[in-house]
């Protein structure tokens, strides 16, 4: 209320202001609403001149409330004003809560620019990760690293405490948290003692995990939980606030425990390294350290790499690594919609200003100076700044929450996604720029030479006012037409991608994850009988025709990869040979995905129950790779490194595309699934059925539930919905790039009729003269027509070439044609060839039936 009252007492008359004051003192029981209502009325109600001192509020204030009475007067203008600089600011602020976290936004640790992720690399220029042995030695050996940390993937099965229930995990090494600078909100984090085998039964929960299943206990430290049905203890919570970005989806953390175990080698590369370089390191300097120790490590176990030194990379580097392309060129287009709407009002406020100049003129003759109008008008540009920037908040909070919905969920740092204080400021910022620019762009001309207007009674500032308003134009074709370029190019790809042959029929084929943990599954009898259980009591559901089990599916993310070795011919390092994706399956697999059997046969029966006939099916890559040009129907096989067993190949099955429709195509190798060493406690169960597959999911789900219910059900999906995650960010992008485009494309459109309805108006003198000279209709048309064309024509040429530049960001949605895909940037021109030829033609033909002798005698 103090506030209310000096605000009132600096800007009204003391005798009004002592009246309205005291109201409000009368009266302020009525809350804190009613005294701000009653405040603004009396600033809007302001009609007084003002007083010495305080001239430029009070002007502001008069000057707003003039510039609301003419948006009132001109409805039509400031509902289109509003709407177009809404959509586009809202658009704008959308893509920035998304920019700003992900890319610009430092993460959320103690001094992050010291966090690096640690690589070994591979000849071929490309990264790997890190075996335990090697991550040992880096510890052991470099004096870059203050905490280091290797992690590894985890999928535990929670029990014991309502549902089974399946979440995502981190096994990592003790200083793991260290490494980050976080530590647990309750209890404490981990000590070394316990990454050891045996001693590392403890974890620690996600604050979001310990709310949901575990109702927020705080007595929950100290307590045994049951995890893969074994016990064990809680030591602490994670803060609510902790954003884990090395891992998004993790909910439970445990001990590695590592040390000497098998898996714990050097050429076991399923560990990430994490660690914070020292404060008076640089990375130049720890990344020349770590490549060193590296090659000494290579010199060391020379049959135990194939890798050429290692490479370090900073954590909020590698967290957008996938993403930023992406990202830039979706921001790169908002902020040309953003443009082409600026553009597209601006037009309107310089028609707008043509009209108003004889408005200026007398105002002019009554003593208003040239800063007074040009005030005016920057008050006027800012109250429709103002309205569109509201507008666009409200956009942006109705479509946020859709975009973060369709967002990929590996995107970093995605809870932190929301309008806050950053997204407000660049609202602000982007009304302010908006007020000036629409402000000052009528006031070059109707403020003018304005007593030369009053006198002629004529308007001097059209024809400047039409070479900005060309000008205007010219820019939106361009930016329309890199948008096109862009949603073309992304369309193209995405119908390329989906022509891709996966391998095999995705159609009718419904997909989700067993799982036979605990004690009532320690060996790998009650595993496989488990699986034949669930195959037979789901094949027996009425629409399904073949039901298949395997270890892991093509196109769901997995990654399950062992080395391939002809035995007759062994290089000299092992780890040298190709490697290939482990497939462990039931012997109706092949009829079940529609793979097809290209040499050779099938599994027979007692292959798929017998153990010690060892047999295996290879992919057509893969038999060519290791045998060019014979037959490897009866060679051997070693699968799993030179210790491993070997296997008659039986048969040449088709290739798959296995890690994603637009991945290098790999290698695949097939074993019965009682004949790998130990049985696979989660396993995809493959039905295929005879109509539509989700129809079925709920009988599915409830009979497998029911032959186990301590055993979790999780990733229930058709394979086309499966499909259709691995082209979800494609999919986003055409989506949001369309939408772009096909608002540039109206805008532009507008943009071009606009201009030549006012030429036309503006010429209507000359199209007369012309027509009593005897120009026909069909010259006139060609007159303004041309006019368009030649506007369209140079924005067209401007916006190829930018297109040149812009395209190149969008590498990472390109698949099957080329950034500047010569079919794309031609349909785009002869697309908006037509579309500017169909806009010029209304004010074409509206100058053709002119009339000669009324257009000469207006004048």
């Amino acid at each position: 209320m103090r506030f209310c009252i000096w605000l009132l007492e600096r800007l009204l008359r003391p005798e009004v202001s002592a009246s309205v004051v005291g109201d409000l003192i009368e009266q302020r029981e009525r809350g804190a609403f009613w005294i701000y209502a009653e405040t603004l009325s009396a600033l809007w109600n302001l009609h007084t001149r003002p007083h010495s001192g305080d001239g430029l509020v009070t002007t502001f204030l008069i000057d707003l409330r003039i510039a609301a009475r003419l948006l009132r007067r001109s409805p039509a203008f400031a509902i289109v004003s509003v709407l177009t600089l809404g959509l586009a600011i809202g658009a704008t602020t959308a893509i920035f809560s998304v920019i700003e976290p992900v890319l610009i936004r430092p993460l959320p640790y103690p001094q992050p620019e010291r966090l690096v992720f640690v690589w070994e690399r591979d000849r071929d220029g490309s990264r790997d990760n890190v075996g335990y042995a090697t991550f040992r030695d880096f510890m052991n050996e470099s004096r870059s690293i203050e905490y280091g940390a290797a992690i590894g993937d985890w999928q535990p099965t929670l029990s014991g405490e309502g549902r089974p229930e399946r979440v995502s995990g981190d096994r990592v090494s003790w200083q793991y948290f260290r490494v980050l600078g976080v530590r647990p909100e309750l209890g404490r984090d981990f000590l070394a003692e316990e990454d050891v085998p045996g001693q590392n039964q403890v974890v620690i929960l996600s604050h979001g995990l310990w709310e949901r299943r575990y109702g927020a206990d705080r007595s929950i430290i100290g307590r045994t939980i049951s995890i893969n049905d074994n016990p064990l203890t809680v030591i602490g919570v994670m803060p609510a606030s902790f954003d884990n970005v090395a891992s998004p989806s993790a909910q439970v953390w445990r001990a590695l425990g590592y040390a000497n175990q098998p898996f714990a080698c050097r050429t076991c590369h399923h560990l990430r390294m994490l660690a914070r370089i020292r404060p008076e390191i640089s990375l130049a300097t720890a990344t020349t350290e770590l490549d060193q120790i590296h090659r000494r490590m290579e010199k060391a176990y020379p049959n135990e790499y194939a890798s050429d030194g290692a490479s370090i990379v900073t954590m909020q580097a590698e967290a957008t690594r996938e993403f930023r392309p992406a990202l830039l060129a979706l921001t790169a287009a908002v902020l040309l919609v953003l443009l082409i709407a600026v553009a597209n009002v601006v037009n309107l406020q310089l028609a707008r200003a043509v009209r108003r100049e004889e408005e200026f003129a007398i105002r002019a003759a009554l003593g208003a100076r040239r800063s007074r109008l040009v005030g005016q008008l920057l008050t006027e540009g800012l109250l429709l700044a103002l309205l569109g920037g509201a507008a666009g908040l409200v956009v942006a909070r109705l479509s946020l929450p859709i975009l973060i919905d369709r967002l990929p969920q590996a995107l970093p740092r995605l809870s932190a996604i929301h309008l806050d204080l950053a997204a407000l400021g660049t609202v602000t910022a982007i009304v302010l720029l908006l007020a000036i620019v629409m402000g000052l762009a009528p006031a070059r001309g109707p403020v003018g030479d304005l007593g030369i207007n009053l006198r002629s009674g004529r308007r001097l500032s059209g024809g400047r006012h039409h070479v900005t308003r060309a000008a205007l134009v010219v820019g939106e074709v361009a930016l329309a037409t890199m948008l096109l370029v862009s949603a073309g190019l992304i369309a193209r790809s995405l119908v390329r991608l989906l022509a891709v042959d996966v391998g095999f029929d995705p159609t009718h084929l419904l997909t989700l994850e067993i799982n036979s943990a605990g004690a009532n599954y320690r060996s790998d009898a009650p595993v496989f009988a488990y699986h034949d259980r669930v195959r037979d009591v789901v094949a027996s559901l009425p629409g399904v025709t073949s039901v298949a089990v395997a270890n892991q599916l093509p196109l769901a993310g997995n990654v399950d990869m062992y080395g391939v070795i002809d035995p007759d011919n062994i290089p000299s390092n092992p780890e040298l040979v190709p490697s290939g994706d482990r497939y462990v399956v039931s012997g109706t697999y092949f009829s079940t995905m529609h793979i097809p059997i290209l040499r050779g046969r099938n599994f027979t029966a007692s292959e798929t129950s017998d153990t010690t006939n060892r047999v295996a099916l290879v992919s057509a890559a893969l038999a060519q790779r290791l045998w060019p040009g014979a037959n490897p129907i009866g060679k051997r096989i070693r699968l799993g490194g030179l210790k491993g067993l070997d296997r008659v190949v039986v048969g040449v099955a088709g290739n798959v595309r296995h890690r994603g429709l637009d991945a290098t195509s790999t290698l695949q190798w097939y074993v019965p699934e009682r004949q790998w060493a130990g049985a696979d406690n989660q396993e995809v169960l493959i039905v295929r059925t005879a109509g539509d597959p989700s129809a079925l999911a709920a009988s599915v789900r409830k009979v497998v539930a029911s032959i186990d219910p301590t055993q979790p059900i999780v990733k229930l999906a058709t394979m086309d919905q499966i499909i259709g995650v691995s082209t979800a960010q494609r999919r986003l992008a055409l989506v949001l790039f369309g939408a772009f485009a096909a608002a540039a494309l109206l805008l532009a459109v507008a943009g071009i009729y606009g201009v030549l309805a006012g030429s036309v108006a503006e010429r209507t003198r000359e199209i007369g003269v012309r027509s009593a000279l005897g120009a026909t209709p069909r010259d006139i048309i060609g007159l303004v027509v041309g006019q368009g064309g030649r506007l369209s024509t140079i924005g067209l040429v401007l916006g190829v070439a930018g297109s040149f530049a812009l395209t190149r960001y969008l590498r990472t949605f390109l698949f099957g044609v080329g950034p500047t895909d010569p079919t794309t940037f031609v349909g785009v021109v002869a697309l908006l060839g037509f579309v500017t030829v169909a806009a010029c033609l209304i004010p074409a033909m509206r100058a053709s039936r002119v009339d000669p002798s009324r257009a000469l005698r207006s004048e």
